[in-house]
């Protein structure tokens, strides 16, 4: 082969090689919408959820609003008088009633009422509470509960039978449970548009299981094909340096 056609081999071959990563991008592209996974592992285990202390202690939590919670900026932005509400229901968590004249905290307590079952300032005793008025005084009652209660809260709010579920949180729900009883898997990060049951409680032919992250994977989320893409590239290159040396070394010949 002439040295004139070998270069011209070497540097097609480069051209075409060259945008390697770009390939991959637009293969991936052709195959639809971005399809990411979740960062977030999940398991399905099943609990016994007669036992009271165990659905207190893992999910009391979930039913109950932190006072200390209001001095985050993010919180406190969704309330009119944060401050003042947080010292409000910690005077009546210590002394089983509180008052205030104040409307803010008044609307603030409406907004907790409606959203929280409990309230707790540390989480190793919770409170049921309410709300009374009497002309311009607000009255908050508080009372602590025991296990039997937050577990019945629990059962009441958090579970969700298996059958309630929409169809694609039920698909979800199996995959889950079938990664963490595969002997070969242990969690399952579903796709972006694979719902996860919004319930931490799934109830299933007499078994509720606990769905739970408990891993998190940062991915980059690059084609499946990049890094053969950046390979071409390379190879790519590789070719235009190659034609270009071929090229100088004829003309010096020459």
């Amino acid at each position: 082969m002439s040295p004139n056609r070998v270069v011209l081999a070497l540097l097609l071959t480069g051209l075409i090689l060259l945008p390697g990563p770009a390939y991959a991008i637009g293969i991936e592209r052709l195959d639809g919408p971005d399809r990411d996974r979740s960062s977030a592992g999940y398991v399905a285990t099943p609990i016994d959820a007669s036992n009271d202390s165990l659905l207190a202690d893992r999910y009391g939590g979930h039913l109950s609003f932190r006072t200390g919670d209001l001095t985050h900026p993010y919180v406190a932005a969704d309330y009119r008088a944060p401050n003042e509400t947080r010292r409000v229901l910690e005077r009546a968590i210590r002394n089983g009633t509180a008052t205030t004249s104040s409307q803010a905290v008044y609307a603030d307590l409406q907004q907790l009422q409606r959203n929280e079952t409990f309230v707790t300032i540390s989480h190793d005793a919770y409170y049921d509470y309410s709300i009374s008025t009497a002309a311009d005084t607000t009255t908050v009652r508080t009372t602590p509960v025991d296990n039997a209660t937050i577990a019945r809260a629990v059962r009441d709010e958090l579970v969700v039978a298996y059958g309630q579920l929409p169809p694609a949180q039920q698909a979800t729900f199996d995959k889950i449970r079938n990664a963490t009883e595969a002997p070969d898997q242990y969690e399952y990060r579903p796709w972006s548009d694979e719902p996860v049951p919004d319930e931490p409680l799934v109830e299933r032919d007499g078994t509720h299981y606990a769905v739970e992250v408990v891993s998190h994977t940062d991915d980059l989320n690059f084609p499946d094909g990049l890094f053969l893409g950046i390979i071409a590239s390379a190879v790519g290159l590789v070719s235009l340096l190659a034609s270009g040396g071929v090229w100088l070394y004829g003309r010096w010949r020459d």
